[in-house]
């Protein structure tokens, strides 16, 4: 009995033993695995070069583009013997490169060329060619899995595109830019292409009068709303980085014209707030009697009034000039023109010699509301005005002539932007004395008035 507890005892013993060994060999093998180094991967390397222009000419200029499934589109400028020819070669994800392709047309040479690619495998290259006169910016497009087709020329003719840029977003939209002379500074210019389209028409980017030159387009996720431009401008003095942005910008109501406007004019006078007399029926209204004058210094000829002849009239228009979107001047503009004859002093009846001030609420709704536009919105209305030179006539049957013939932006430059879509809301048009002290306009703009002007004209008509 002893012996058997005492070999149960070491047997006991020797299985703690082992088990403790095996715990102890589990907890090494662990460290160790977090100790020693993995084995050594595959270290990525340039493979040995290929070819892909053909022998037998000079090519250069060579750009690259990739989409999401490592297919690799290669575009570069090659002598075809006589010119220069734009080529492409596509190489799939496999690392097999295709036949080569041919993008620029024959007996023209082509150059600068650019390629641009989308996740999805959809690719634009846009490169310049010369027409015969001019370099010209042309594009051809290649569908996932297909081949560059369509030549499309897509900048003006007439003046020379010049290094050309490619952008193409998820979707497949694509915006190019480029850089023309417009016969005062070169400017950027870019063209967009919708998914399964065409290019459209070129639009100026840059601004007016500015030499602008080096732009780069990115799409983004969506060319219409977060494409962009940058490009190398200038303020006068110094080279800036300028851009402009993409934006789906919403319009608003408009007339398709208006204008011109005529405003007749007549005489102010005071409003009746305490009627002395009623109007015959049907119009049974208080009045007052007599009619006073708005103006206490000037007023005109009236036979059973002054005792001089019926001569006046007057008028403020209002008319339109268009602009030329075939230049890149902004000739848009709105004409003012005032036409005041028999102005007089009061109570003297001798001519006026001085000055008035045409004054009409103005409310603008356009679309040059922010730094970057278009961005459509109402501005708040204000009084828009300006002063009109009165002269004295050779006769003594009448009275002054008051006349004026300018513009908009003569008044207050840069009022009238050529493309802006702007309506005038006119409100009433006022023709203001210079007051008793006669001062108040010698210095109109941009101080017009003291304070102690008063209305003497007025919008209306007369009936005799």
């Amino acid at each position: 009995m002893g012996l058997w507890l005492l070999g149960s005892l070491q047997g006991f013993v020797v299985n703690v033993f082992r088990s403790a060994i095996s715990w102890w060999g589990l907890v090494l093998a662990v460290a160790a695995a977090l100790v020693l180094p993995a084995p050594a991967s595959a270290a990525p390397t340039f493979l040995s070069p290929v070819d892909l222009s053909d022998a037998g000419q000079d090519a250069y200029q060579p750009q690259l583009a990739q989409d999401a499934s490592g297919n690799v589109m290669a575009v570069w400028t090659r002598s075809d013997g006589t010119n220069l020819r734009i080529q492409a070669r596509i190489r799939s994800a496999a690392g097999a490169w295709g036949p080569t392709a041919t993008l620029s047309t024959a007996g023209r040479d082509a150059y600068d060329p650019q390629v641009a690619s989308n996740p999805s495998g959809n690719a634009v290259a846009v490169w310049t060619q010369f027409d015969g006169a001019q370099g010209r910016t042309h594009a051809a497009f290649r569908p996932a899995g297909g081949s560059f087709a369509g030549d499309q020329t897509i900048s003006p003719g007439g003046r020379d595109a010049v290094t050309p840029q490619i952008s193409i977003d998820p979707t497949g939209k694509a915006i190019a830019v480029w850089y023309a002379w417009d016969g005062t500074a070169d400017r950027i210019l870019a063209a967009v292409r919708p998914a399964g389209g065409t290019f459209g028409p070129a639009q100026i980017v840059s601004p007016l009068g500015v030499e602008s030159y080096e732009p780069v387009v990115a799409t983004g996720p969506t060319a219409d709303s977060t494409g962009a431009v940058v490009w190398t401008g200038s303020d006068g003095v110094h080279t800036r980085i300028q851009s402009s942005r993409r934006r789906d910008v919403a319009g608003y109501p408009r007339s398709k014209g208006a204008g011109p406007t005529r405003v007749s004019l007549v005489p102010s006078y005071q409003a009746c707030n305490s009627p002395n007399r009623t109007h015959g029926g049907s119009l049974s209204i208080g009045s007052c009697a007599p009619p006073q004058p708005a103006s206490s210094v000037l007023t005109v000829g009236t036979p059973d009034s002054n005792g001089a002849a019926a001569n006046f009239s007057g008028s403020v228009s209002y008319a339109v000039i268009n602009g030329d979107p075939a230049t890149a001047l902004d000739e848009a503009d709105v004409k003012l023109a005032v036409s005041l004859s028999d102005i007089r002093n009061n109570p003297a009846g001798t001519d006026y010699v001085g000055r008035l001030l045409v004054t009409v609420g103005l409310q603008i709704t356009d679309q040059n509301n922010a730094a970057e536009t278009p961005a459509p919105a109402t501005l708040q209305a204000f009084n828009y005005q300006f002063p009109v030179d009165c002269v004295a006539t050779a006769l003594t049957t009448i009275g002054s002539s008051c006349d004026l013939n300018t513009t908009a932006d003569a008044v207050i430059p840069g009022s009238v932007t050529e493309g802006s879509r702007a309506i005038w809301q006119l409100g009433e048009t006022i023709v203001k004395d210079a007051g008793p002290n006669g001062s108040g306009y010698a210095s109109c703009p941009p101080t017009c008035g003291d304070g102690d002007e008063g209305t003497f004209l007025r919008p209306g008509v007369f009936v005799p």
